[in-house]
């Protein structure tokens, strides 16, 4: 097996990741999406059907390596925040002399 190489994705796929356990591979397919191929254990490298998991949205094109995956399976991404619209906000100055009254 070292040294070798194995096509798991039908499309392309970059900024692959290991599962903590060892027996899933994740990687962002060429439309964006967040993709899962199990990986059979044994002494071959068996890799299952890559199955989609959500889509990306938020991550920039070169963000998606900005992510990781928690030993439970729950995925960590840094993503863009976007507002459609803004939110006034109020600053009070001298708050404390309020208290004095």
């Amino acid at each position: 097996m070292p040294g070798g190489k194995w096509q798991v994705s039908a499309n392309g796929g970059t900024f692959p990741m290991w599962s903590r356990n060892g027996r899933e591979l994740y990687f962002v397919s060429s439309d964006g999406k967040m993709m899962a191929v199990e990986i059979k254990a044994g002494s071959q490298f068996t890799p299952g059907v890559p199955r989609p998991l959500f889509d990306t949205v938020g991550l920039g094109t070169g963000d998606y390596g900005l992510y990781d995956v928690s030993p439970d399976g729950r995925f960590l991404m840094n993503v863009s925040a976007v507002q459609s619209s803004t939110v006034p906000m109020t600053v009070v100055l001298n708050w404390v002399a309020g208290f004095k009254r």
